[in-house]
This record gives C-alpha cells, sequence and structure tokens, in this order.
C-alpha cells in the first residue's frame, strides 16, 4: 500500500468531482424544506439528516487538507489570507447583489417604493457578504412553504473562515509539520473536543456545536496532511473503517462522531486519489461546486414562488440544471477571474506593507 504523499503529484485528482457531488446532495436536502415547509424536520428523516452531516463534514475534511497544502507552499500569511478571500468573497457578493436588486424586486410581495426604502434593502448585500445568512429582504419569499429564508445554505461558510484563521495561526506559529508543537496542538485539540462534548452541556450551544464537529473535521483533514507520507490508501482499510464507523454510530450515536470524522476523512481521500480513468475527465471543467452550493437555495425559492406544487423530488430534478447553469457561470464571470487576479493583488499588498518581520513561518 503506498502512503497518500504519492497520490498527490499535480492537480490529477478527483476533488472536484467529490465536491461537486457533495455540492448537488446539499441540494438535494434542501429541496425537502423548500417543498415541505414546516413539515419537514431532520427527525422526520433521521437518515437524510445523517447524511448531510456527513457530507457538510466532507467539506471541512477536504479543505483542511487542501487549505494547509496550500499554505505550506506559499509559506505567505498575504497570499494565504488573499486567496482565501477570493474563493469566498466575491462570488457572494455577485449572489447577494443579484438576489437584492434582481430578484428581490420582482418577487417581493411589498410595494417596490417601500422595498426600496427600507433599510433591509440596503443593508442586505453588507450583511449578506460578510457571511451573515440570515439577512432577509423585506417580502420577499414571504408566502413560500419556506417563507422568508434567501440564502440560508451560506451559514456554514464563517464556520470554515474560523477554521482559515485558526490554521494560519498554526502556520505562522511553525505548528503545520510533524514537531513537539503539532503533537501538542493535536492533543489540546482532542482533549478541549471531549471535555466540551463529553463533560458538559455546551453542545446544546448551536454555534458551539457546529464549530466542535466542523472544526474537528478540518483539523482530521489538516493530520491527514501533516502524516501524508505515512498513511498508506487501501481500499479495504476504508471498507473497514467505514462498517466500524457505521457500527459505532448505530450503538453509540453523538459519541461515534471523532471515529465517524476519521473514516470519513480516509474515505474521501481514497476516493479523491484511487480511482482513475474517465471520472478525471471531470477535471477538464470548472469547479462549480461553489456555484452550486450557494446558489440552489434561492433558485429553488425561486421555482417555489413562482411555479410551486413540488414535491422535495420534483423540485431537485428542475432546479439542479438550472443551478448548474448559474453555477457555470458564476465559475466564468465570477469567481474564475477573481482567483487570477490572486497574484497581483498580494503583490500590490505586500508593497504597501511593510513587515517588521518575515511573513514566513516555522523561522
Amino acid at each position: 500500500m503506498l502512503p497518500l504523499e504519492t497520490h498527490m503529484s499535480g492537480r490529477d485528482n478527483n476533488y472536484n468531482l467529490l465536491r461537486f457531488l457533495a455540492a448537488c446532495f446539499i441540494a438535494f436536502y434542501h429541496c425537502f424544506f423548500m417543498a415541505m415547509g414546516p413539515e419537514m424536520t431532520d427527525d422526520r428523516f433521521p437518515a437524510l439528516y445523517q447524511l448531510s452531516q456527513i457530507v457538510l463534514n466532507f467539506f471541512f475534511i477536504a479543505s483542511g487538507f487542501l487549505i494547509a497544502q496550500s499554505f505550506q507552499r506559499r509559506k505567505d500569511i498575504i497570499s494565504y489570507s488573499v486567496a482565501r478571500f477570493l474563493r469566498l468573497i466575491p462570488g457572494v457578493f455577485v449572489l447577494s447583489l443579484i438576489i437584492c436588486f434582481i430578484i428581490g424586486p420582482i418577487v417581493t410581495e411589498i410595494p417596490l417604493k417601500d422595498y426600496f426604502t427600507s433599510l433591509a434593502t440596503w443593508t442586505y448585500v453588507p450583511v449578506t457578504t460578510a457571511l451573515q445568512p440570515d439577512a432577509i429582504l423585506p417580502g420577499v419569499f414571504a408566502s413560500n412553504p419556506n417563507p422568508n429564508e434567501i440564502d440560508t445554505a451560506l451559514w456554514t461558510l464563517r464556520y470554515e473562515v474560523v477554521c482559515y484563521i485558526g490554521l494560519a495561526i498554526l502556520g505562522l506559529w511553525g505548528a503545520l509539520k510533524r514537531s513537539t508543537k503539532f503533537t501538542l496542538v493535536t492533543a489540546l485539540i482532542f482533549i478541549s473536543y471531549g471535555l466540551i462534548s463529553y463533560a458538559t452541556s455546551l453542545r446544546d450551544i448551536s454555534a458551539i456545536n457546529h464549530m466542535m464537529h466542523f472544526g474537528l473535521s478540518f483539523f482530521i483533514g489538516t493530520f491527514f496532511y501533516v502524516y501524508r507520507d505515512k498513511i498508506p490508501l487501501s481500499f479495504i482499510l476504508g471498507i473497514g473503517l467505514g462498517l466500524v464507523a457505521f457500527g459505532l454510530q448505530l450503538m453509540w450515536g453523538k459519541l461515534a462522531e471523532p471515529i465517524v470524522i476519521l473514516a470519513s476523512a480516509y474515505i474521501v481521500f481514497w476516493l479523491a486519489y484511487i480511482p482513475t480513468g474517465f471520472i478525471r475527465r471531470y477535471n477538464l471543467f470548472g469547479d462549480y461546486s461553489y456555484g452550486v452550493y450557494i446558489y440552489h437555495y434561492p433558485t429553488q425559492q425561486v421555482l417555489m414562488y413562482s411555479i410551486g406544487g413540488f414535491s422535495p423530488l420534483s423540485l431537485f430534478f428542475v432546479s439542479l440544471p438550472l443551478t448548474i447553469v448559474i453555477a457555470i457561470l458564476s465559475w466564468e464571470r465570477v469567481e474564475k477571474p477573481s482567483l487570477a487576479k490572486l497574484g497581483p493583488l498580494s503583490e500590490w499588498l505586500k508593497s504597501r506593507i511593510k513587515p517588521t518581520k518575515k511573513n514566513m513561518y516555522g523561522s
């Protein structure tokens, strides 16, 4: 069995495809809320809910690995920060403009004069661009089965930003390599997770609960990167870990979360690097996953407003092609051009900043 590191050369992997499929699944999950409204609860479809949590954890696992790799390659906090900003913010900024000034005026149930004189309208773009997904627009989607919600799917992005900041701190401290520092960080994270999860009721607080499992997922992804030359990728081992995690989940429920995340991470990296052949042709296309993720929610809401009467499945099959087309446009017209400015913008910022120390880590 060859270690993970031997499969990491170049960009010939399955991350783009996996992220795209994961975003499509989240779109599928949200169709139940859009079509069923208050009748939809996670308790009604527990298996669907558990799968959605695993899929969301996948995004953080992959990010923890890939962002650690990106930081190590750049060794530059300015370029790192600019890269993370350009990957998240331009797409959401354009999305919020479209929702506020194109979709909103069309679907609002209040007079346009009231819509455009409302403070909520003029704060929507900056608040949403700041990755706060709970902003509402007056009269928009007010009568939908899932009323007033516009793009609640953005809620996970703020936790991702927290993880980016945490990783930058570790990188600047020199803790993104096998060392006493990384061992200390690993111990502190798992001890903190254990104490908060099993010795307190803090996880009853939604924000803390999300930060625990997303943060642990992100860190386990980073752990796999740090130990990439020691972790073999094996189909049999992946199946075994998956079965153990499934069994423990059935017996222990939430208590098995760390094992489930660890098994999920191993399976993710096996899927990302081992399967080859025709599926690698997806890399000829763009990275449409982010566009699917941020646009599927308002697309489904518009369909429920304009047509309505969808079942969850019919809404998914109608909304997904539309969302993919929008995601392609977002990638080609917004995200890709923004990422192309990484080098020039980073160099411009460096020229304006006169650091007292090198923007390097580990030295």
